[in-house]
């Protein structure tokens, strides 16, 4: 191409050298013509090179999100990207954290790279454990589908799982462990789960999920016994709001 336009400028200076003679007819054309030679050849080198590093489209990245829920407040993006990461390739870890503490708000979306792999980490993690404490993890969905999703959950787990008590007045040091022993005497126990604030500490209450009838048998010899020290008090689990009441109240 710098060859082409050498020739070019040679040719200018010659015809100036000549005494600055008029360009014959003929002369002009081929000029006119090599010219436009050199830009058509120009203009396809041009071409040519972009079209060489031109990268092809990338092809649309998986977009749907996994929730994860109930983590524990210590549990780092790390830790659950590597608890992800055994059923396939974990493309990103965000934790929503608290305005003005910066802390884990106890919740977690996780992108797997396909839907095969996140078809899998939802089935095998949800109600597993993870940090100490049972994940729900699931297909994250719009808000106007939360609300109805949990509604139909809830009755699903009333159904099969039977009923929920609510411990009360635990002491600190109470463990998950202890309280499972204490109410294993009565039938299974399903679930348990001891609260914490965001510094991980216990909030001194629980929750206990067995079947209906070993439900009612612990609820009626647990209230008000002793445990670790504290007068402990067992009931039905109530809606939002409302207190259990202490023995004698």
């Amino acid at each position: 191409m710098n060859l082409d336009r050498a020739i070019v400028l040679l040719i200018a200076s010659a015809n100036a050298v000549a005494g600055f003679a008029p360009p014959t007819p003929g002369s002009f054309t081929v000029a006119r013509q090599y010219s436009s030679a050199i830009s058509s050849s120009v203009l396809f080198s041009e071409v040519e090179d972009a079209t060489e590093v031109e990268e092809e489209p990338k092809a649309d990245q998986f977009e749907t999100s996994i929730y994860v829920g109930n983590i524990s407040f210590d549990l780092t993006d790390g830790e659950i990207s590597d608890a992800f990461a055994a059923y396939g390739e974990v493309v990103k870890v965000s934790m929503p954290t608290d305005r003005n503490t910066g802390k884990s708000r106890g919740f977690a979306f996780v992108k797997m790279a396909n839907a095969e792999a996140t078809a899998a980490a939802i089935g095998a993690l949800n109600e597993s454990e993870l940090g100490g404490r049972t994940i729900y993890v699931s297909e994250s969905l719009p808000k106007d589908q939360v609300a109805d999703n949990k509604k139909k959950f809830n009755q699903r787990n009333k159904k099969e799982e039977g009923a929920k008590i609510y411990v009360g007045n635990l002491d600190f040091g109470t463990t998950s462990e202890t309280l499972k022993e204490t109410f294993a005497e009565y039938g299974e126990v399903k679930d348990c789960f001891i609260p914490s604030d965001y510094d991980g500490n216990p909030r001194g209450f629980a929750f206990i999920q067995m079947e209906e009838e070993s439900a009612l048998k612990a609820i009626e010899e647990l209230n008000g016994i002793e445990l670790d020290g504290r007068t402990i008090v067992v009931n039905k689990s109530l809606p939002k709001g409302q207190k259990a009441k202490r023995r004698g109240e």
